[in-house]
């Protein structure tokens, strides 16, 4: 059988449909380097059609092969995407075949919209004609683009830290399967198409089935919020709980202080006998014993922020109560660039993940260390925290050491207010120490 212009025409509106919906939804997505990515998946792209050809060309779609060429390559084009755009393996699993489901359905109702007009169909589809084809597309192409914009484009975004995306691939995968075996063969076949008195059937299944995507979808963005609001609880509660210990820790600087102005007489009277005595070694014996006291008083941190002050502190006095050493470097030349809120998210987790990796840790050498500085509208957040074990990641993601195989919702949350900075994240660690560094930038309005 051989390949006509039709067949030839009809085949590239469905690769440049794609390609232009793709592009225009995920061109900000594309992995470096970005040519090079993108020439690879167009090329992959083109291969896997070329082959889909070749079976309709070689084997009919009246054959019994048909349905198995039409799932391998669906499935030969399923890992396109993974290759090029930055989500993770079933993220770009649910896209190639949200996009098979699109061109079957574009094939199937042009199939069954030329059958209304002229009450035929082409006895090869080889000889399909290119108008129905070319009508079908135009009309649908807004409605794609809007399903991939509004929709799905949202949802991958904000739904990453969900492990559902591991199995919700399996939704248009398995419509794939459905049209492969009964609706392909029944509705784009002479010999087996049903009649106009079920000419409705194709349009309730492409109704039904991105209905039910757009459920999914939906349904993801909400699961994806309910758990981003779960951790926004979950640090205000961290917050007010920080807030009540910054009280009790200054209600005591206070006593404390006052106490030793009370002890002041004493402490001269003390000192002035050890001069009177010449016994200078006991004095510096009892200053460095008053030193002490002083110093332990004032383990308070004072940035001149408060919300920043009070995680900074309350995250200290816990660790130190668990024996963790902790050292903290605050240099800030004026007002701090970034929102109480988002200050409080970013050290909140970070500072929580780096006490409880100290806490699992069995050796005693167990310390966190924060410096943060700021310049005009440069501030720079750095964490290094010991810790003993593996970092488990997936698709280049943090995976949580509560919840297995679940996204790391707070490192994730830390990610957001980077990215809402203009910032930049690094992140090192060899076994033995984590070291997170941020470069947030104050102009990114």
């Amino acid at each position: 059988m051989n390949i006509t212009l039709s067949f030839i025409i009809n085949t590239a509106t469905y690769v440049v449909v794609i390609v232009v919906v793709l592009y225009r939804t995920f061109k900000d997505k594309i992995m470096k380097p970005f040519w090079k990515r993108l020439i690879m998946a167009l090329s992959a792209f083109a291969f896997v059609a070329v082959v889909g050809s070749a079976g309709f060309s070689i084997f009919g779609p009246g054959s019994y092969v048909q349905p198995f060429i039409t799932l391998i390559t669906s499935m030969c084009g399923s890992f396109i995407p993974y290759i090029v755009l930055n989500y993770n393996l079933g993220q770009c699993l649910f896209i190639s075949g949200i996009v098979k489901c699109y061109a079957d359905d574009i094939a199937l109702i042009a199939t069954v919209f030329y059958y209304l007009v002229s009450d035929e169909i082409p006895a090869f589809y080889m000889e399909f004609p290119v108008w129905p084809i070319m009508t079908i597309t135009i009309l649908s192409f807004p409605f794609i683009m809007r399903f991939f914009t509004k929709l799905m484009r949202p949802a991958l975004d904000c739904g990453g830290i969900l492990s559902s995306w591991s199995y919700t691939w399996l939704a248009p995968f398995m419509t794939n399967v459905m049209y492969a075996v009964y609706m392909q063969p029944v509705f784009t076949e002479i010999t087996d198409f049903p009649g106009k008195e079920f000419s409705f059937v194709p349009f309730l299944w492409v109704i039904l089935t991105f209905s039910s995507f757009c459920i999914l979808l939906k349904a993801l963005v909400g699961q994806s919020a309910a758990v981003r609001l779960q951790e926004e609880l979950h640090i205000s509660e961290i917050q007010m709980t920080a807030q009540q210990k910054q009280l009790e820790h200054l209600q005591d600087h206070i006593e404390n202080t006052a106490r030793t102005r009370h002890d002041m007489r004493h402490h001269f009277l003390a000192m002035k006998g050890f001069a009177v005595n010449k016994d200078y070694e006991r004095m510096a014996e009892y200053l460095n014993s008053c030193l002490s006291d002083i110093d332990r008083q004032e383990r308070n941190i004072c940035t001149g922020n408060t919300a920043l002050d009070t995680m900074l502190g309350y995250y200290m006095h816990m660790a130190e109560d668990g024996g963790i050493d902790v050292r903290i470097k605050v240099e800030l030349d004026g007002p701090l660039i970034v929102s109480d809120t988002d200050i409080c998210i970013i050290m909140g987790n970070l500072l929580e993940n780096a006490s409880e990796a100290c806490g699992r840790q069995d050796s005693s050498r167990r310390y966190i260390k924060v410096n943060i500085h700021q310049t005009g509208n440069i501030l720079v957040i750095m964490t290094e925290n010991s810790y003993s074990g593996t970092i488990q990641k997936q698709d280049g993601t943090f995976l949580s050491s509560k919840a297995k195989m679940r996204k790391g919702i707070g490192i994730t949350s830390v990610l957001d207010v980077t990215k809402k900075y203009h910032g930049i994240p690094k992140f090192v660690y060899d076994g033995e120490i984590f070291k997170v560094s941020l470069l947030l930038n104050g102009n990114h309005k």
